[in-house]
């Protein structure tokens, strides 16, 4: 195991540290001491204090033997190596709990550190092993405080800073949901807050517009001044788009500080407008810089220092954050302001004008040799997806050794866990499908200057390198002109996802062959993994370690980067956003099977042995959590864009928890034509919890809102299409004028799935799908899904799920899996034929009315089309006489009558008297629930044979009531391969005539 020392470690003179750390880079992988975190207050002033190195690391970074070891292992391109994601992410968890952190923190923070991995930003797992992330010993847990509605300061108490911002995050989400507004801010963080980018792409992948400034200690001096007063104070904005989140990011310092170190040690000089020295003269020697001198705003105007002081007034007075020795004082401040969009206007038009104004930046006219405009952080995305795709990725040996010194030996390793704070099992490592953590977002900047002395390039769009760090996350934007190559997720012609990025430093050594300007062949040959951290509050700053060390570390991020700029310049095939058919086929694994079996293992065991007697695994109880079930669970989750999914032993079961959330003395809106099990739930069990509740038509919007109390309505449920008329309601709209109240949505999806329509991309809180039906789509299981939109709703839903129980049994959630992957096909046949009959009866004349919003002309078709892809395969028909209805069920031979819908077989059945007898006749008959109203769930057997089916019956139909029978086969349209054959017997015809 790594030692901890207590050496002192030197103050230099005009070096500050981020986060009250100084950031040590990591030792070559044959030191075994850990540098130690640099703790005390020192100003610009403070006396020179040399460190003595432990005798250990002096004795083997004194070792000729090692040192040329490690030279050839680099000459041999071995420097770096390559790991598993999952293995990287595990030993990241396992080294932040030996510094303290518990296991959601580690879980917390290591996602955060594996985004910034994955993409070469130096907000990276490297500030592990150097300190960056050590815990002060007078830290505390954070403290809301001064909370209203709409605002809340988040005292630190020197607590890490990602999980500081994280709870500001939360609470910023929670405040803009509630009153349309959150205003957050932190003060008194003990280490950075990762890059600030990040939070606000969080805030816009919910739908909700996001601000965020951030205070960083004194680097950066005001225009005209030549002393160090402002931090390097990012600022980021996020944005929702119509295809995905915008992030427009940026620093306003016109270099990191790091950037300067780097130069510095490789003998560059930098641009004469770069910074000052410690006298307030202009220098190009980087080291004169950063030793006491002070860096300048980004555009070396008196505009860059207004943005820079509007950062610290924003961020420090306001938040309680500390105006002057914000190193010494441990208290640099962050705000985060969340808005949601209909509070400004037309959320639609908003998302739409966004995409707009990106698409007028991509296709703008390109200058002489320029390929293609690319939005920044479109290649670090990129490289991020091609490890993805991979499971693995390249670090310096050095990296990986540091964790695993850090680690207790024999110390398990269980899977890695998701992002989720439930006290759940494993749900997902990061996949691509994942890029509401793992994305790098758009800025635009003004004239960058390039630390290495080349000519600034104005109004450039520019994108990091591999290697070069962007202070930012980002989002996916679909362009116009550009092909979405699966459900909502964007990409260019050629399949590559369009993320977008920026900081001032990152324009800084990119390649001019891809539309990029500025930089200089040795930056672009030295820019990596840790080469020029982005200039934020968590920026980092040299390492005070041996000379040797530092060249053999550096020697060893270089051989890495070598190698990684190689593949992205072969310009080798990258992996495309999968379509659902395929994402059905190949979910991401939460599981680790050593076998790699083709199919989903299944852990059919109620209880699982633990690693000792007083420590847990990952599973222990398969109430509480099953391996089989996970995989359920996370595919679901992915399939519905929610932050976690639950399985339940029902659907009737996954409803029944969500109505726990509601509270007695609370109301429930829900529409009046429900299926007939939730209408039971809501008339019976409801009251007995002291739950109100309130029926409305809910295709009536203003019927929704009248019914809907602030304060009051806890939850609106919603079904679209209804069961059984098919009535489609607004999800959106209605989404959000219940948010507007502070109620939840949750709607029944159960007739859509997935496959059809997404409600929380709509706006819901929560998604229920029946497994019983389209899901599994066999007949032989019972199950229920709820899938959830946000860390403490799902925290809350899974509570109820451990402590009541009702979950679904492995060997169902296994059944289910297998059913998923045919879910696409299955229902995209079911929907055809849907269609063939119900366009046949609804011209028949038994029928006098039929129910089918696929139709077009019927009621709700265009609002059905507008948030769901297809009609679907389920329909109602009336035919105004019991016995006719009774009769068509009864004599059909393919339609088997039964209750509930979705298998691959046609159903049939008589609602009143089947799924919805529960639900009194009086109550039926005044939502208009006729008791000859049939329901018709088409399966996949060839539609002619369901249409003669059908006839037959309809014929007897006829006779029985005294009418003349009608074929039901002339209404029938041909299809598209028989349209195509008469097609052609009536042109050669013709052409017959002709001749004759």
């Amino acid at each position: 195991m790594r030692t901890r020392t207590s050496t002192n470690v030197p103050a230099v003179a005009g070096v500050r540290g981020v986060g009250n750390t100084f950031y040590h880079t990591a030792l070559r992988p044959c030191v075994q001491h850990r540098v130690p975190s640099y703790r005390q207050n020192h100003s610009r002033s403070s006396p020179s204090r040399y460190r003595t190195l432990p005798s250990s690391a002096a004795s083997t970074a004194a070792a000729p033997s090692a040192q040329t070891a490690a030279r050839s292992d680099l000459q041999q391109g071995s420097a770096s190596m390559e790991v598993a994601i999952q293995e990287l992410q595990q030993l990241c968890q396992d080294a932040l709990k030996t510094l303290g952190y518990d296991d959601q923190q580690s879980l917390t923070i290591s996602e955060v550190l594996l985004y910034a991995q994955l993409r070469n930003n130096s907000n990276n797992i490297v500030k592990v092993i150097t300190g960056g992330l050590d815990k002060l010993s007078d830290e505390e847990a954070p403290e809301t405080q001064l909370q209203t509605d709409i605002s809340a300061i988040v005292n630190g108490n020197h607590s890490a800073g990602i999980i500081v911002m994280k709870e500001a995050l939360q609470l910023a989400l929670e405040k803009a949901t509630q009153s349309g507004c959150g205003i957050v801010g932190t003060n008194h963080t003990a280490t950075g807050s990762g890059a600030i980018g990040y939070w606000a792409k969080q805030l816009a992948d919910k739908g909700l517009i996001g601000i965020v400034l951030s205070q960083s200690p004194e680097y950066v001096t005001p225009h005209g001044a030549t002393e160090a007063i402002f931090g390097t104070n990012p600022f980021a904005v996020g944005v929702p788009s119509e295809n995905g989140s915008v992030v427009v990011d940026m620093a306003t310092s016109a270099a990191s500080w790091f950037g300067l170190v780097e130069s510095d040690r490789a003998g560059q000089q930098v641009a004469a407008n770069v910074g000052y020295d410690a006298a307030g003269h202009p220098t190009t020697d980087p080291a004169a810089i950063y030793k006491g001198g002070s860096i300048r705003v980004f555009d070396r105007s008196y505009k860059g220092s207004n943005i820079a002081l509007m950062i610290e007034l924003l961020a420090g007075p306001l938040v309680g954050g500390a105006v002057e020795d914000k190193l010494g004082s441990k208290n640099w401040g962050n705000l985060m302001i969340a808005l949601d969009p209909k509070i400004m206007g037309d959320p639609k038009k908003i998302l739409h004008d966004v995409q707009l104004m990106l698409a007028r930046v991509k296709g703008a006219r390109k200058a002489e040799g320029v390929q293609e405009i690319m939005l920044p952080g479109e290649r670090g995305d990129r490289l991020a997806e091609q490890r993805l795709a991979a499971g693995k990725i390249n670090i310096p040996k050095s990296l990986y050794q540091g964790l695993k010194d850090m680690v207790p030996d024999g110390a398990p390793a269980p899977a890695p866990q998701s992002t989720s704070t439930l006290p759940h099992p494993p749900i997902t490592s990061i996949t691509p499908e994942a890029a509401s953590i793992s994305s790098t977002s758009p800025t635009v900047t003004s004239t960058t200057p390039d630390v290495s002395g080349t000519s600034p390039q104005p109004n450039s769009i520019s994108s990091p390198s591999p290697g070069l760090c962007s202070t930012s996350t980002g989002a996916n934007l679909l362009l116009p002109g550009l092909t979405s190559t699966s459900e909502g997720a964007p990409s260019s012609s050629k399949g590559i996802p369009i993320i977008t990025s920026i900081a001032p430093e990152a324009t800084q050594g990119l390649d001019a062959d891809a539309g990029i300007s500025g930089g200089s062949v040795s930056e672009r040959q030295s820019s990596g993994w840790s080469a020029q951290p982005a200039a934020s509050s968590s920026g980092v700053m040299p390492a005070d370690i041996t000379g040797q060390q530092q060249q053999q570390f550096e020697e060893d991020v270089q051989g890495q980067q070598h190698q990684e700029q190689q593949a992205l310049q072969a310009q080798q095939p990258l992996p495309r956003r999968r379509h659902l058919s395929t994402k059905l086929l190949h979910p991401p694994q939460s599981t680790d099977d050593p076998y790699e079996a083709v199919s989903v293992p299944l852990y059919q065991t109620a209880t699982f042995g633990q690693p000792s007697a007083t420590t847990n695994g990952p599973y222990d109880y398969t109430r509480s959590g099953n391996p089989t079930r996970t995989q359920l669970e996370t595919q679901m989750a992915d399939l519905e864009g929610a932050d976690q999914a639950f399985a339940f032993a029902s659907g009737m079961a996954a409803l029944a928890a969500v109505l726990r959330l509601v509270g007695a003395g609370k109301g429930v809106v829900a529409g009046d034509d429900l299926y007939g099990g939730t209408s039971r739930l809501l008339a019976q069990v409801a009251p007995n919890l002291g739950i109100q509740v309130t029926n409305v038509d809910t295709t009536d919007v203003r019927a929704v809102e009248k019914a809907l109390v602030a304060g009051h309505t806890k939850l609106l449920m919603l079904e679209s299409p209804t069961n059984p008329r098919m009535q489609i309601c607004d999800i959106t709209t209605l989404t959000q004028m219940a948010h507007q109240v502070g109620a939840l949505v949750v709607v029944d999806n159960s007739i859509m799935a997935p496959t059809f329509q997404q409600p929380l991309a709509l706006g819901a809180d929560i998604s229920m799908t029946s497994a019983t039906k389209f899901l599994n789509g066999h007949s032989d299981i019972m199950g229920g899904i709820l899938s959830v939109k946000g860390p403490e709703l799902a925290k809350k839903v899974y509570f109820t799920q451990n402590a009541e129980g009702a979950i679904l049994s492995p060997f169902d959630c296994w059944l289910c899996l297998r059913g998923l992957k045919t879910m696409a096909l299955r229902m995209e046949a079911q929907a055809r034929n849907c269609a063939i009959l119900a366009q046949a009866l609804s011209q028949h004349p038994l029928i006098t009315k039929i129910n089918y919003p696929g139709l077009p002309g019927s009621p709700g078709h265009a609002l059905n089309a507008s948030q769901a892809t297809s009609g679907g395969s389920l329909f109602s028909f009336e035919t105004g006489n019991v016995k006719a209805s009774r009769i068509i069920a009864e004599q059909t031979k393919l339609f088997k009558i039964t209750v509930s819908f979705g298998s691959v077989s046609s159903s049939i059945s008589l609602p009143c008297y089947m799924s919805h007898a529960s639900i009194p006749a009086e109550v039926r008959a005044a939502r208009g629930l006729p008791d000859h109203l049939v329901r018709i769930s088409v399966g996949m057997e060839h539609p002619q044979d369901l249409l003669d089916d059908l006839d037959q019956a309809m014929h007897q139909a006829m006779l029985a009531i005294g009418q003349e029978p009608v074929s039901l086969i002339q209404f029938a349209q041909p299809q598209e391969r028989e349209a195509q054959l008469l097609q052609k017997i009536a042109t050669l015809e013709s052409q017959l005539a002709a001749k004759s």
